[in-house]
């Protein structure tokens, strides 16, 4: 050991300097000081000269460099970064946690972008208004018409229109063409709107409103949108536009002088029928005349269901009517059996019968009950009855129990009707009179009264001519009235039976023939 003149410091035999103060020591003979240091031997621990350093060296041992506390600290640390520390823990926490969160991240990202794809976006609203849900259907409709919004309360009136069951084959239709994108209907289409979190496509619903094109031909007329006054035209071929109208069915009104003329305006159906938006209503106050025929004598006069006459002898001339677009007209019939027949509504062209042009020879309407057995009809029964009456009073055709039996058909309920039994007597007279050879009858029908369904009154004459086996006697003429024989149709079967002749105060005697 060396040991230091100035602080007493032991330092190594081969210590050339102080280890701890830096003054330098005595040199022996031997000691020899190695200037020269080979780079690939100086490790981090040395210094500049190649000595080696202890860990509390302030002062190089070889040469005397005093030793900063920073160089070796930096000499350390280069030393230490050469090493591969492992993870603690905390570090593998985290690491797993940033591991989790990126696969949260890309999980998510997939996840929605097939939640937001166009078809399942698709696929969701249709469901909703499949259901009607109206809440939801807010939500999910737009407008691109800045003057309409959407609102419960219009979405109600577009579900309402579906609701209807003369509609519901329209909404499955509805359904189908929403289902599949490229078949949309024009009242309701899929549309992009921007962008779901900056990356998937938004889809919503776009309803179409509608507009409506109104003229009317007075002034004064008071127009109405489903029962609620909108404006007052203020002059002659007038025309105004409401709307924007929701897809549904409105009812357009005009009232002028206490008459109205009312039309019916399906907007889904125009819509969706590829027509143009904007519908035309024309409400026209114009007067028109015609004379009305129909097959009953007697029946009610109805105009748009408003009763205005009753039909006298078949006839009833309307006048000066103000005409309706649709205006219809219709008879009706209350019969005794308090049963109600009537006939099939007409729809009047106004074109037609105009007042200012209207002819009674030419501006006719015919209005016949269908099923109604004619006058000419009951003729033809009752000659053919008639016929046959004069045929068996004769000696010359048979009449027996098979003859009876046909005969019996002409009555309802056959041999047991009282009529039947009063004309096989009358016959049976003739055929045993030693004075009478036959007794021909000849009808003419006054008039014919539907009382029931198939049920008539007949008023008719029966003239009877009387002809004598000798011939020097002459024929006896005699007219008689059934005031109210009752005959059945059968409509099977198409043909009369006679039900009653009415009875001894039905039966007149218009001629006796100088008989006492």
């Amino acid at each position: 050991m060396k040991s230091c003149k100035s602080c007493h410091h032991e330092n190594e035999e081969a210590a050339l300097f102080c280890e701890n103060c830096g003054e330098q020591l005595e040199i022996a003979q031997n000691d020899t000081l190695e200037t020269e240091v080979n780079p690939k031997t100086v490790d981090q621990n040395s210094c500049s000269c190649g000595a080696q350093l202890g860990e509390e060296d302030r002062f190089c041992p070889t040469c005397g460099k005093a030793i900063s506390q920073e160089s070796k600290t930096k000499a350390e640390n280069s030393q230490t970064s050469n090493v591969k520390t492992p993870m603690n823990k905390k570090q593998k926490i985290l690491l797993s946690l940033a591991i989790v969160f990126l696969c949260i991240i890309f999980g998510s990202y997939f996840a929605a972008k097939n939640y937001y794809s166009q078809e399942n976006q698709l696929k969701r609203m249709v469901a909703v208004v499949k259901n009607k849900d109206i809440s939801q259907m807010e939500k999910l409709t737009v407008s691109a018409d800045p003057n309409y919004n959407i609102t419960k309360e219009e979405l109600k009136k577009y579900f309402d229109y579906y609701g209807r069951n003369e509609h519901k084959a329209a909404f499955s239709t509805l359904i189908t063409q929403l289902s599949d994108n490229t078949n949309q209907t024009r009242a309701l289409t899929l549309t992009k709107k921007g962008k779901k979190f900056l990356m998937f496509d938004e889809y919503l619903w776009e309803l179409k409103p509608s507009y409506i094109t109104i003229t009317a031909n007075q002034k004064g007329m008071i127009l109405f949108l489903d029962n609620q006054e909108k404006e007052t035209t203020d002059k002659q071929q007038f025309q105004t536009v409401w709307g924007p109208l929701t897809p549904a069915e409105y009812t357009i009104k005009g009232e002028l002088a206490g008459e109205k003329s009312e039309t019916t305006v399906d907007l889904v159906q125009s819509q969706n029928s590829g027509t143009d938006q904007m519908s035309e209503v024309s409400l026209d106050f114009r007067k028109i005349s015609f004379k009305l025929r129909s097959n009953i004598s007697d029946a009610e006069v109805f105009l748009n269901d408003k009763k205005v006459g009753v039909l006298s002898a078949g006839e009833y001339e309307v006048k000066d009517k103000i005409w309706q677009q649709g205006m219809t007209v219709q008879l009706k019939k209350t019969l005794e059996d308090k049963s109600v027949i009537m006939t099939k509504q007409q729809v009047i062209d106004d074109s037609s019968f105009e007042a200012s042009r209207y002819d009674s020879k030419f501006s006719i309407v015919n209005s016949d009950f269908s099923g109604i057995q004619e006058k000419s009809d009951v003729e033809f029964f009752l000659n053919g009855f008639y016929s046959d009456v004069s045929n068996f009073t004769g000696t010359y055709a048979t009449y027996d129990e098979t003859t009876k039996q046909k005969f019996s058909s002409y009555f309802k309920e056959g041999k047991d009707n009282a009529e039947y039994q009063d004309f096989d007597t009358f016959i049976q007279s003739v055929r045993d009179s030693k004075i009478k050879s036959s007794v021909n009858g000849s009808p003419t029908v006054e008039s014919v009264k539907m009382i029931g369904k198939n049920t008539y009154d007949v008023r008719y004459l029966i003239k009877y001519k009387t002809i004598y086996k000798d011939y020097k006697q002459k024929d006896v003429t005699q007219i008689f009235r059934y005031q109210k024989a009752t005959l059945v149709y059968n409509e099977e079967e198409k043909k009369f039976t006679i039900q009653s002749l009415g009875g001894k105060e039905n039966f007149e005697v218009v001629d006796n023939g100088g008989i006492e």
